[in-house]
């Protein structure tokens, strides 16, 4: 923490001289406070100074409302005005010309003005590359005439300074200004000077160092009376860090609020995503006690002007005098722990916001948070009562429904302070609308990479000891606006008492002069008795906007002399029409009421009393009315001034109808079960009637009441609905629970029976779902025409039989009733089959049959009459004549097809089997028919098994054994020829199944896999030719594609390793070396790499160019096996006589054709390839 401690005891006594006289003022600038929020018509601002170093700064107004409304933007020198226009909870923002840029101090007429014609709220904005600040601005009509100026300690990476400056809003206006510091322009620290100042002028102070406790206050003139002043601070660039590098900062801006308007209560919240905030209390009166989370922080003993701390949580702040706080973004990085640790992941720059106190709250604001200047995280810190919280909203969304836990966390209490809650919320760039049924204060700010800015979302700024008010007649009540034609009582509070008050109501009456003020009231606030006044009657007014002006006469004459104006701002509101209409007439129903006040944009509450004891406040409520009757319903709306008023109307509730239905038995699934109404009416006649049947079919609705049937989709509890309506609208409900019992399910199965049986026997397989099976009734009927009383054509038992004396198709019916009375039929036909079957089929391929392969009966059996209902076969019936397998009426193929397979084998060559059929049409009626069929031996093959091979293996024979069958194969499969010849390059890495399929000479054939696994390949490089010099050693560069690998260098003379794969050599030759790869499963493979050695060149200085055959030429042994090389020659005149690239034809001693002299020539090779230029002389002899 640190501390402004004064230097000198005469300074401590100067200061609380001034800060005395300061607090004296007090009396003489009360302004509205009808309208004491940030919002108004009429604002000033400057743009301050800023440093420039990276190229020129912006500034930009960023202007909201709560209404549409227009206005302009203007420079007070008349270089530039723009009109505007704002959308209601929309920002319209307005760049300002760098032409009202004010880089200096001095005076300049650049005020900025800005003008509406409804109340505005504006955000001023000045940045530049990496740099920015924001504040909230002031309205005309709030502003003070006293203000202490609140900055930072000035240091920066930049030439910058700390800053203040003063606007005149008014001409004639004298500026009395103390500087707690010494000036740039040559202003003494603690010497006070006076600025004369006209409307829209600017004084712009610079400062090397903090100007916090500088004294800026308006004072009267030989013009006229003391006149409002705006105030600015800031710093054109500041670093707030704990390190003296500076290497990040960023300005300062915000528009200071008057020291009337401070409170004694603050609570801060830290700015998210920040490690560490700093903040300031500074005193308006050096005598001040003031507390932090309960703790004394400043005893009151005089000595401080403020009290710095550093802090990342929230704290509560009490003084006894009015105080102001002032939060203070840090250097990006800055951690501020005790070693000044960096903090790598920290984003965001200094800023400075001033705080609003717990008595200056709103209760809506609507704000922008920008992303300009390279902002990429925006906030918003609320603090409010922890009552009030559920209600906050964000941009119309409650924001408990928004609170995730992750980007936004619920609202929190203080911890120690349980009153209070507050939330940092995370938002996007743009417009944002805030609002609670309470008070609230509220910063907006954010960061990005190097950058900040910051600002109080919304600020009351009233005088808290001088103002005026309105109270209601009857209720006494205090409030800042008014309703049309209500009496109100007007009041006047002072921190003293007068003997004068001049009420100016400045609608053209004379204002009225009270000399003998009566006080109404006292109150004590801050250690001061406040004295109230009342007007001498009750006023009303029409609508509209108003401003009342109470000039008191103070005891205590000052710089602004013995009469002082108090100003109130307030508006009237014209009374909303109540009107209201309603739909429905029943009682038990829901009676939707709706609204139709007017104007609908200003209505903002509503009242409803329904006249039978009940009430509603929503907009467009439902009710519903119990019983029929006449009720007196009344609607009550209110504006958004509290204006009132009631509509009346008479509703009458008509009788309800009286639904009901019946339902006779029996309630069985899947059957028609009867509806019949019942429903009666007294209130109209029915019009309709809706069926709910409860079974989830769709509702069925009727226009008349006439039974009808309903068959039920399921069994069990069904909840019947029956919804009656009337001619008015009026319906009434009534339920039936029926147990819709479930059914029979009906099911016999039919004899297998022909006309030589000697009856044919039915048996039941009913089943029912609930298990009452035991309580079935029977009715059966069994078609047969020809019945008689000794062979009844029905019975009653369970499992009956009867007696068909002719064969034919009869038609037999099964009827069976539960206990429940639910009855279901069933039907079949029955076929009474010949006597006479005939058994007879034919085999398949009979002269090639195999053991490995089905053999394939066509059944080709008939009967004289009907069908035959059953096939017995026995597939070998000489050797297992006891074996068989049996085909009832429902097991036949329709194909009347059938396949046994018989048990392979392989020898001997052949085996016979006797095929037995038997064909029946009943019990009795049957038929045998027997063939004789040759089987051929199954052929046995087998493959040699492969297994493993490696990729590049050659192809190999697969070998077969037949085992002495005779006949042909052939090979499929990914990698092998017909004849059985494996390529694994061809198939490929990995598994190949490769299949043999061989036909012996009696037509069986036989198929056998094999899977054959090719490894991977296996690939050696050996790396690319080398040409070197001789004498240098090389690394070989092997390389494969596998691991677990073994290498082998052949030859190995030379190297260093030959197992290795990148060995080293030092030749002294051409040399090829091959490296031979082995892996774990044994694969090999090879590559080769070839060194070419570039011997050093022999020059010899000296031959004998006489074409005698002997040394005619020069020759430079291993010079050609250098590519590229050149060689130069030179006469001793240094002419070229000779040059080339490379040397494959020597020098002839000739140049141009011509023989040279003989002599001493001069040589320059260069044979590249790493190989030093070689320089010398050489001789012709002849």
């Amino acid at each position: 923490m640190r501390f402004k401690q004064v230097d000198t005891l005469g300074r401590i006594v100067k200061l609380r001289f001034l800060l005395f006289f300061v607090l004296a003022l007090f009396n003489c600038i009360a302004f509205a406070q009808g309208n004491s929020s940030n919002q108004g018509k009429e604002f000033w601002t400057t743009y301050m100074s800023h440093t420039e170093d990276n190229g020129p700064s912006q500034m930009s107004l960023y202007i909201t409302s709560d209404l549409n409304t227009s206005g302009t933007v203007e420079v007070a020198d008349g270089s530039f005005s723009v009109p505007f226009t704002v959308v209601a909870r929309q920002v319209t923002i307005v760049d300002i010309p760098h032409t009202a840029f004010l880089k200096l101090g001095g005076q300049y007429l650049k005020g900025i003005h800005i003008t509406a014609l409804k109340n505005i709220a504006i955000y001023a904005h000045i940045y530049a590359n990496a740099v920015s600040g924001a504040t909230l601005l002031l309205p005309v009509n709030v502003l003070g005439k006293n203000y202490t100026s609140i900055n930072y300690t000035q240091k920066s990476n930049a030439v910058s300074y700390s800053s203040l400056a003063v606007i005149a809003v008014e001409d004639n206006t004298t500026v009395e200004i103390t500087p707690s510091v010494p000036l740039l322009d040559g202003k003494q620290a603690n010497t006070k000077f006076e600025l004369s100042l006209k409307k829209g002028e600017v004084y712009q102070a610079l400062a090397n160092t903090d100007l916090t406790g500088t004294l800026v206050k308006s004072i009267s003139s030989t013009a006229g009376e003391c006149k409002k002043i705006a105030v600015f601070s800031g710093s054109s660039k500041i670093s707030i860090s704990c390190n003296i590098s500076y290497n990040s900062a960023d300005n300062l801006f915000q528009q200071v609020y008057p020291t009337s308007s401070w409170g004694k209560n603050y609570l801060t919240a830290p700015l998210k995503s920040r490690p560490i905030d700093i903040f300031r209390i500074v005193l308006s009166d050096l005598n001040t006690v003031v507390k932090m989370n309960g703790n004394v922080v400043i005893d009151g003993t005089g000595n401080l002007l403020y009290y710095e701390f550093k802090s990342s949580t929230t704290n509560t702040i009490t003084a006894d005098k009015p105080i102001q706080v002032v939060q203070y973004a840090v250097t990006e990085g800055n951690s501020f722990d005790n070693n000044c640790t960096p903090n790598t992941t920290d984003r965001g720059d200094p800023e400075m916001i001033y705080l609003t106190p717990l008595e200056q709250t709103l209760d809506h604001v609507t704000l922008y948070s920008t992303d300009k200047s390279k902002i990429t995280a925006n906030f918003i810190n609320v603090v409010i009562k922890t009552s009030s919280a559920p209600s906050f909203q964000l941009d119309g969304v409650l924001y408990s429904n928004l609170a995730n836990g992750v980007n936004n966390m619920p609202f929190a209490t203080v911890p120690g302070n349980e009153e209070y809650s507050y939330a940092q919320i995370k938002v996007d760039a743009g417009t944002h609308f805030i609002n609670a049924d309470e008070g609230f204060t509220a910063i907006a700010y954010g960061f990005g990479a190097r950058e900040s800015y910051g600002y109080a979302a919304g600020a009351n700024v009233k005088d808290l000891n001088s103002f005026i008010f309105i109270a209601g007649k009857q209720s006494n009540e205090t409030v800042t606006s008014g309703c049309a034609g209500s009496a109100y009582k007007l009041k006047l509070t002072i921190p003293y008492q007068t003997t004068s008050i001049k009420w100016d109501f400045k609608d053209g009456s004379a204002p009225y002069v009270d000399n003998a003020p009566v006080v109404a009231s006292t109150i004590q606030r801050d250690s001061k008795t406040l004295y109230t006044y009342e007007y001498y009657k009750t006023v009303t007014f029409a609508p509209g906007e108003y401003n009342i002006t109470g000039t008191v006469r103070n005891p205590t004459s000052d710089d602004c002399g013995s009469d002082v104006p108090i100003d109130f701002d307030f508006i009237i509101s014209g009374l909303p029409v109540s009107k209201f209409s309603w739909a429905g007439t029943c009682p038990g129903e829901d009676i939707l009421f709706k609204d139709e006040s007017t104007p609908p944009e200003t209505i903002k509450t509503w009242l409803w009393d329904f006249g039978d004891g009940t009430t509603s406040t929503l907009q467009t409520p439902k009710h519903l009315y119990a019983t029929g009757g006449k009720y007196t319903v009344r609607l009550t709306v209110g504006n958004e001034a509290g204006c009132t008023t009631t509509a009346e109307n008479v509703l009458t509730i008509l009788n309800k109808p009286k639904a009901a239905f019946n339902v006779p038995a029996p309630y069985c699934f899947g059957q028609a079960v009867t509806l019949a109404d019942a429903s009666t009416s007294t209130g109209g006649a029915i019009k309709q009637w809706i069926w709910d049947f409860g079974d989830g079919t769709p509702i069925e609705t009727h226009t008349t009441g006439v039974s009808f049937t309903h068959i039920f989709s399921k069994s069990g509890n069904s909840t019947m609905q029956l919804t009656v309506v009337t001619e008015n609208g009026c319906t009434d409900i009534t339920q039936k629970v029926i147990e819709i019992k479930v059914v029979p399910v009906v099911d016999f199965s039919l004899p297998d029976v022909c006309l030589s049986d000697a009856v044919a026997k039915f048996t039941d397989k009913s089943s029912i779902p609930d298990g009452s099976e035991g309580a079935f009734t029977y009715l059966w009927n069994f078609g047969d025409a020809n019945a008689n009383a000794a062979n009844p054509n029905t019975s009653t038992l369970k499992n009956p039989g009867h007696k068909y004396n002719r064969a034919s198709n009869y038609t037999v019916t099964l009827t069976i009733t539960s206990s429940a009375g639910c009855s279901v039929t069933k039907t079949q036909t029955l076929t009474v089959n010949g006597d006479t079957p005939s058994a007879r089929f034919l085999v398949d391929n009979s002269n090639q049959l195999c053991s490995a392969a089905p053999v394939t009966f066509h059944d080709q059996s008939t009967v004289n009459f009907g069908n035959v209902t059953k096939i017995v076969w026995y597939y070998d019936y000489v050797n297992s004549p006891t074996a068989n397998e049996t085909f009832l009426r429902a097991d036949i193929p329709d194909d009347r097809t059938y396949h046994h397979n018989y048990a392979v084998f392989n020898t001997p060559l052949t085996k016979q089997f006797t095929v037995r059929m038997e064909a029946y049409s009943g019990e009795s009626c049957v038929d045998i028919t027997q063939q004789i069929i040759m089987v051929n031996a199954n052929p046995l093959v087998q493959l040699l098994q492969i297994g493993s091979i490696c990729y590049n293996a050659p192809p190999i024979q697969i070998a077969v054994n037949s085992n002495g069958f005779s006949g042909n194969g052939s090979f499929t499969g990914r990698g092998v020829t017909n004849s059985g010849m494996f390529s694994p390059k061809t198939a490929g890495a990995g598994i190949s199944t490769i299949s043999y399929t061989f036909v012996a000479t009696n037509g069986c054939s036989y198929t056998t896999n094999q899977d054959i696994l090719v490894y991977d390949e296996l690939t050696a490089n050996a790396g690319e030719d080398i040409t070197a010099l001789d004498g240098i050693t090389i690394t070989l560069k092997g390389s494969d594609n596998q691991t677990n690998v073994t290498y082998k260098w052949s030859p190995s003379a030379g190297l260093d390793r030959d197992d290795i794969a990148e060995p080293t050599v030092t030749p002294t030759r051409d040399i090829t070396y091959r490296l031979t790869v082995t892996n774990a499963n044994g694969c090999v493979t090879t590559d080769d790499v070839f060194l070419h050695i570039l011997e050093k060149p022999i020059v010899v200085n000296t031959f004998t160019p006489n074409n005698d055959g002997i040394n005619d030429v020069w020759n430079i042994k291993y010079l050609e096996s250098y590519p590229g090389n050149t060689v130069e020659i030179y006469n001793r005149q240094g002419e070229k006589v000779y040059s080339s690239i490379g040397y494959a034809i020597p020098w002839d001693g000739r140049y141009k054709g011509k023989e040279l002299p003989v002599g001493t020539y001069y040589y320059i090779i260069n044979p590249k390839n790493g190989r030093k230029v070689i320089a010398g002389n050489v001789t012709i002899i002849r």
